[in-house]
């Protein structure tokens, strides 16, 4: 490792247990999508400490911060800030204190790591050869997500030339890092579907239109569409997440509601869904005598790692970590992320970050209320911001 490697590894050590302080304060105070102004305020004004300008957007729930070097293009580094309506199960000192809020998905994590990085970045930022653009945005938990938002705001840059971010994950150990090229996240297209019978008494079925009977066979007809309709090439998830009906056991109701969500990693394939969703629910409600309202709202497009970014970052971040400390993952995540919304206008990477801690092969998945990742892996997050652009950005390092 050469002297500007080390230099690096030092500030990033030196950094570390402020970054973890962060960590756990946003951890103890966390905020739902669209509510994030304590946090935002504690980012802007940490940042504002360490000399680095910061400005609040979308009613003070975003902070950017801009890192010029010398003459050169931009390149983005996004965390993400919002919690989860979940109650905490873990007892340690800096649980949550807001009944029913919780740091569940690593957020806390990712704008801890995000600041440190912004830090270390402004100590090396003559070093590097174009300027660094932080965004610490609000509610990607709740679609459309805040990156939309920030995008319509004209907060993202139209002349970045690649945007990275990354999100913490039990697969891996901890401060490892997992890289997956190409289709990566879902797409997401999500449905409601309300069902439209006639009511009537339980003891004479034959005198009503039966929707929930009618809704049970949608979902089954849905399902089909995976298993019978499908490209099997082509990885697909079809969920109904909630169906609503009926108010006692022996009233046959008027109507039955269904929610449900695809997931995708092509417009092409969600855009089949589309259709035939429609054609089953409404051909299966009228040959009970019934009839469906079909509402489809999509959200989150489907992500994609660009190939070169992700060879480039892989070469980096193995000399830096260790050659065991980088994976390559074999196939893409069904979850999804609005950080596509930035892939699609600029060439994107986003990566994972394991936190399992050292000692154990698993821990509980994130959204779990026991979700407890390994706060040493914030060290391998930093380290991943600062070599993403130092390595756009011609870092003599």
């Amino acid at each position: 490792m050469n002297k500007s490697a080390q230099k690096l590894k030092a500030l990033i050590a030196q950094t570390a247990p402020e970054v973890i302080a962060l960590r756990r304060a946003i951890h103890k105070y966390p905020e739902l999508s669209g509510r994030e102004r304590k946090t935002a305020e504690l980012v802007r004004g940490t940042l504002s400490g360490w000399g680095i300008p910061a400005r609040y957007h979308l009613d003070k729930t975003a902070v950017s911060a801009r890192i010029a070097g010398g003459k050169g293009p931009t390149v983005v580094l996004r965390a993400d800030m919002d919690a989860l309506p979940i109650q905490e199960e873990n007892d340690v000192p800096y649980a949550s204190v807001n009944p029913g809020v919780m740091h569940a998905c690593g957020h806390d994590m990712h704008t801890a790591i995000l600041l440190g990085a912004a830090k270390i970045i402004s100590q090396i930022r003559e070093r590097l050869n174009g300027t660094v653009l932080c965004l610490f945005q609000p509610s990607e938990e709740e679609e459309p997500g805040g990156a939309q938002g920030l995008i319509r705001a004209g907060v993202f840059p139209p002349e970045a030339v690649a945007v990275f971010g990354l999100h913490v994950s039990a697969d891996h150990p901890s401060g490892h890092i997992a890289i997956r090229e190409g289709s990566d996240y879902a797409g997401v297209l999500n449905f409601d579907i309300a069902v439209r019978g006639r009511g009537g008494h339980g003891a004479t079925p034959e005198k009503a239109v039966d929707p929930i009977l009618c809704a049970a066979h949608i979902v089954t007809q849905l399902q089909a569409l995976i298993s019978r309709e499908k490209p099997s090439a082509a990885p697909a998830v079809l969920s109904v997440g909630s169906f609503h009906s009926g108010t006692g056991r022996n009233i046959i109701p008027d109507a039955a509601v269904l929610r449900g969500t695809v997931r995708a990693y092509s417009d092409e394939l969600l855009k089949f869904f589309t259709k035939r969703i429609r054609e089953a629910a409404t051909a299966t409600a009228s040959a009970f005598g019934a009839s469906a309202e079909v509402v489809f709202e999509k959200s989150y497009p489907p992500g994609y790692n660009d190939p070169e970014l992700a060879g480039r970052f892989r070469g980096r971040v193995r000399e830096f970590l260790g050659e065991g400390c980088v994976a390559d993952r074999e196939f893409p995540t069904m979850y999804a992320e609005d950080f596509s919304r930035y892939q699609q206008l600029a060439p994107g990477l986003f990566v994972y970050l394991g936190v399992v801690p050292r000692g154990r092969k698993r821990m509980e998945e994130i959204h779990s209320p026991r979700f407890l990742p390994d706060e040493n892996a914030v060290e391998a997050g930093m380290a991943a911001h600062a070599l993403f652009a130092i390595e756009l950005l011609g870092g003599n390092f």
